[in-house]
């Protein structure tokens, strides 16, 4: 899908899967023992005592974890971007976002109507970034030129992080979970972000994985507290149809589903 990209906002809907996993003993230590494990987006994380320290101005000046630019680009030239995402939404927190500059020719991180990867399934089902964060790390075809993290993103918030491009990896994707679904995410793809001489605003979408059924039952969806198993769904990537609230998922998680769930902005610095 081609993007416009000057003083524009335009709805994201290119997306595809990362080929490059980490090796099992990196994901053990970067993950525990089951990647899909609700570490990042469960009951007890998102709850409001826990997440409270996290809103206002608590969060002013360290919105993004440490980029991984310092050990992954050596050369000069290229350019910052700054990216910063808002929560657009009432009833769906994000988990923690990934980003990262990769070559035009690489693999995106998602794409509609292909299966998920099971880095990206384990963000949707989960809010799990670490698959995807070891695979930056360990950058085995160099098709990653930089990567950032973000920490949650709770509804009305912004996070601001920063990435590097250059013209080998002028290409920005980032993901993060919808928390409240049992495999929803969002995320953008196929921004040339090297070809950005002034800010530019995106709208994006939620999307379904296509991993997981949407049972919005208890010990199935991580944020109603009760455990967060798997029922195996084999389908492909699609815009998300929202939360039905007739099972135990309540009815204002929904969102307006062919709205934007965050808007996501690019800033050449």
């Amino acid at each position: 899908m081609t993007h416009h990209l000057r003083h524009t906002t335009t709805f994201v809907s290119a997306i595809a899967l990362l080929a490059a996993l980490a090796s099992p003993s990196l994901a053990q230590d970067a993950m525990a023992s089951d990647p899909m494990a609700p570490d990042a987006m469960s009951g007890d994380a998102m709850s409001g005592d826990a997440m409270a320290p996290m809103g206002g101005d608590a969060m002013s000046s360290g919105d993004a974890m440490s980029p991984m630019g310092d050990s992954m680009m050596m050369g000069g030239g290229g350019k910052t971007i700054m990216i910063t995402i808002e929560n657009v939404l009432t009833g769906q927190p994000f988990s923690p976002s990934y980003f990262e500059a990769h070559a035009a020719g690489a693999a995106p991180l998602f794409q509609v109507g292909e299966a998920a990867s099971d880095a990206l399934a384990a963000v949707a089902e989960g809010g799990n970034i670490g698959m995807f964060s070891v695979g930056a790390a360990k950058n085995e075809m160099s098709s990653v030129g930089d990567a950032a993290l973000a920490i949650h993103t709770l509804p009305g918030q912004t996070r601001t992080l920063y990435i590097h491009v250059d013209e080998s990896h002028p290409m920005i994707d980032g993901v993060w979970m919808l928390g409240n679904t049992n495999d929803g995410f969002s995320g953008v793809s196929g921004i040339d972000a090297y070809a950005l001489t002034a800010p530019v605003t995106v709208e994006v979408l939620g999307y379904d994985a296509g991993s997981e059924v949407n049972s919005e039952k208890k010990g199935f969806l991580g944020a109603l507290g009760a455990g967060n198993e798997r029922e195996p769904e084999n389908g492909t990537i699609a815009q998300h149809a929202g939360i039905r609230g007739d099972a135990d998922a309540p009815k204002d998680w929904n969102w307006d589903v062919n709205a934007p769930v965050a808007r996501v902005t690019f800033t050449p610095l």
